[in-house]
């Protein structure tokens, strides 16, 4: 069972093996999930619809925060002659040989 919940910073997952609980509602609004320390791989989940209890062999959380990796991207992104570059590259290999071309290119290049 997959989980999702959209944050400011990005979105959430929660990715739950093996559960074992009651059934669910189709829409979950505000969850947070945390272990219910009495068991082991007990878990609760609150949620305006209720809590739910539920057993789990294991459940992981997986956060996006894609601002995170935009200022270390920003030193490797393509300028504008590199784009067009790109492109009259991709345009030779629909030629005839045009494998064999790049080749030979790229081979004087280094």
């Amino acid at each position: 069972m997959i989980l999702r919940r959209q944050t400011d910073h990005g979105d959430q997952s929660w990715v739950i093996a093996g559960y074992r609980g009651p059934e669910l509602p189709p829409r979950l609004n505000a969850p947070a999930l945390v272990p219910d320390g009495a068991v082991e791989n007990t878990w609760r989940l609150t949620c305006a619809e209720g809590v739910f209890d539920f057993q789990a062999a294991a459940v992981d959380c997986l956060e996006e925060q894609p601002a995170l990796f935009s200022p270390l991207h920003r030193e490797f992104a393509l300028k504008a002659i590199d784009r067009i570059a790109v492109r009259v590259l991709l345009w030779l290999l629909r030629l005839p040989g045009g494998a064999r071309l790049l080749r030979r290119w790229h081979s004087q290049r280094s």
